[in-house]
């Protein structure tokens, strides 16, 4: 059996008790949202000075020539990135020329899926229903069945093979790169051919473009394993970052932000600098949006029990609830403003007066918008029967 079903019903009293627990939670989400924003501000600022500083400096080179005159400076050098030794996975006697070879191994497991829907009952209680489904599916890292729900019949093997990469180093022209510049590069790399590779090798039969262990290819059973091999190959490459001796190593930003930025083909520096401007920014408002929603969810525990309590009948809990979504938002508009203000007033003034406008314009809005709302749903004013009849003429 691959699906389970499991009810839970919580009381009146619990729910109360547990929503209280969740101010504590909710206070402890705002201060780690208040933080994680400060430090991502913090951060992305500091990776556009150094980016900043950076591209004022960097000098293209004409050629993949050494000369001591760029030494300890931002470069940026195009040319043949060759490897210094051919590379090889011994055990399973697979070899490349290319800068790095990668081994993915995969194995056919089980996996839980666990799915939960809850619903307020009449009387302020909550009915849980959980339900647990396992599948089947190739994964690259093992799942340990041991913590299943119903771990019966649903038992993987360990994985016995496991993924492993090779590295060489390698010289553009002059220069040296390290084993630790080459695993910089992307390794998405290129399938390899395993036509070399014999037809069967420790316990693996060789399909031309992976090995594989198990009865049958196309009914994979639990515990078989499939391999495929890829690699970062040799070419033509641009590199930026700084020589030193001869090697090529991170430039060192004034505030100590080392970067070492790789593309493939030849790509130019303002090109190379544009990507990583908007890589920031993304990134940037990526965690903004986590640290935002963090601290929303940490006004609405604190707001947890007003819906609670008025859950003893469910359509108005879900009003309560409404509303405390409203004044989170509201809270979360302002107070996350002013926290992602302060972290750029010291480098970017003007910029931080314009977060803070827009945070308080945009409170102030969801608040004209919250009053229209009610104004709307509100009945209008009934006139009082004790009122004086306007005077006949």
């Amino acid at each position: 059996m691959n699906h389970f079903t499991e009810t839970h019903n919580t009381g009146y009293g619990e729910n109360i008790g547990n929503s209280f627990k969740g101010i504590l939670f909710g206070f402890f989400l705002i201060i780690a949202s208040i933080f994680l924003l400060s430090w991502n501000e913090n951060r992305s600022i500091n990776q556009t000075l150094a980016l900043e500083e950076m591209q004022s400096k960097i000098v293209t080179l004409p050629d993949t020539k050494y000369n001591n005159k760029y030494e300890n400076i931002p470069l940026l050098i195009q040319g043949d990135v060759l490897p210094q030794k051919e590379l090889q996975d011994t055990q399973f006697q697979v070899k490349s020329d290319g800068l790095s070879l990668h081994r993915r191994v995969a194995m056919y497991q089980w996996r839980e899926k666990k799915t939960t829907q809850s619903r307020d009952k009449l009387g302020g209680g909550t009915e849980t229903i959980t339900t647990y489904d396992y599948v089947k599916e190739w994964s690259t890292k093992g799942v340990e069945s041991s913590s299943f729900r119903h771990p019966e019949e649903h038992k993987n093997p360990p994985m016995t093979v496991n993924a492993k990469s090779f590295t060489s180093d390698a010289n553009i022209g002059d220069f040296y790169l390290s084993e630790n510049i080459i695993n910089h590069f992307s390794n998405s790399g290129n399938p390899i051919s395993l036509s070399s590779v014999p037809n069967e090798i420790d316990g693996f039969n060789n399909h031309q473009t992976f090995l594989y262990k198990g009865a049958d290819i196309n009914t994979p059973a639990i515990g078989d394993i499939k391999i495929t091999y890829t690699q970062t190959p040799k070419g033509v490459y641009s590199i930026v970052g700084m020589a030193k001796d001869k090697s090529i190593v991170p430039y060192l930003s004034q505030n100590e932000k080392d970067f070492l930025f790789i593309r493939v083909g030849k790509v130019s520096a303002n090109q190379i600098f544009q990507e990583e401007f908007s890589s920031n920014t993304i990134l940037t408002w990526i965690l903004r949006a986590v640290g935002l929603l963090l601290m929303f969810f940490g006004f609405m525990l604190i707001m947890g029990p007003l819906a609670t309590f008025a859950n003893v009948v469910p359509m108005f809990g879900s009003l309560v609830e409404g509303a405390s979504a409203l004044v989170a938002g509201v809270l979360t508009l302002l107070l996350g403003s002013i926290v992602i203000a302060i972290a750029w007033f010291a480098s970017r003034p003007l910029l931080s007066l314009a977060i803070i406008g827009v945070g308080i314009g945009l409170t102030m809005l969801m608040g004209r918008f919250k009053k229209e709302k009610v104004a709307k749903t509100s009945p209008p004013p009934r006139r009082s029967s004790g009122a004086t009849p306007p005077p006949r003429r």
